[in-house]
């Protein structure tokens, strides 16, 4: 007797309502594909932008793709064709939350932002670890959804995505997914509490050090030492969040040595000091700290922000 036909992934996710707005819906997606169930094509239904928090799945569009870790931003585009797969899954599925926008909202939004509506969509499929955005929907879902907490968390979301995507943090646009990366990624993430060289990290991917930066970067986007220190803020921002350990012993166990390094970093990345984060300050939807040097997109999308206020 043949073994009944795999359910499709659709059938295999189930979506969990969060909160909603004019244009705008947070959901909890949970997804139980096996690693042998064979990738369909699948087809976005709205712009979104998709936060991964636990488990592994390839993503791929006709932007680009790359193997989704937590942390990383999944980015979808209205009626834009797309496939995940689990081949690289422990089978146990994975857990993401989803901030769609209507086509509307997302045209507002660009404007406001001061960027151009030709083409309205996002221009990769994908982005690495964003402890901002993390930060944002994690700040939004423990406050809540009065007023117009949604709006504001949407716009600091959007910004910091295209703030990202014009400064290069994106995998390549058309990329394989390489192998000696992807090992050195998942060792940096496996061992991030560690002290870590460089050298150390290119010898488990098999290639020197300064190949190892190239393959890497347009593998994911960004550095292996950006990809380190965003994997070690994410641990620490779980910690705030979950337990209520010292500052100082949180900063020591996610792999800082100095703890001025880790709260410089932690202001710098997330856009509010860590005790201001365990405590849910809004000062996260403001936006990063910029240089005066910084693009022009960077200093029009933080006016945006706090005229939000």
């Amino acid at each position: 007797m043949s073994p009944p036909p795999l359910a499709s992934p659709q059938t295999r996710r189930d979506y969990r309502p969060m909160r909603r707005a004019d244009g705008l819906r947070l959901m909890r997606c949970q997804c139980r594909a096996g690693v042998h169930e064979r990738p369909v094509d699948e087809q976005h239904q709205s712009y979104s932008v998709t936060l991964v928090q636990r488990g592994m799945f390839t993503y791929r569009t006709r932007a680009g793709g790359a193997l989704l870790r937590p942390g990383w931003l999944m980015l979808g585009n209205d009626r834009e064709p797309y496939v995940c797969s689990h081949e690289h899954s422990d089978g146990t599925g994975d857990d993401c939350v989803v901030l769609s926008f209507s086509g509307q909202t997302l045209d507002e939004a660009f404007s406001a932002l001061g960027l151009s509506a030709t083409g309205l969509g996002f221009k990769r499929a994908c982005l690495p670890p964003s402890p901002r955005v993390a930060a944002v929907l994690s700040a939004f879902l423990a406050e809540g959804d009065e007023g117009f907490a949604l709006d504001e968390a949407a716009m600091a979301v959007i910004g910091d995505v295209e703030r990202a995507l014009h400064e290069g943090e994106a995998p390549a646009a058309v990329q394989r997914n390489d192998e000696r990366a992807m090992a050195a990624a998942h060792w940096i993430e496996a061992r991030a509490g560690d002290a870590l060289s460089l050298d150390d990290v290119a010898q488990v991917a098999g290639v020197g050090s300064f190949h190892l930066m190239r393959i890497f970067r347009a593998a994911t986007g960004i550095t292996p030492h950006q990809y380190l220190m965003r994997v070690r803020l994410l641990r620490a921002m779980d910690l705030l969040r979950d337990t209520s350990q010292p500052v100082t012993t949180i900063a020591y166990d996610a792999g800082w040595s100095d703890l001025s390094n880790f709260n410089r970093a932690f202001r710098r990345d997330v856009g509010c000091s860590p005790g201001e984060y365990r405590r849910g300050d809004k000062k996260m939807l403001r936006g990063r700290e910029q240089k005066s040097q910084a693009a022009p997109i960077c200093a029009t999308w933080a006016t945006a922000l706090a005229n939000c206020f």
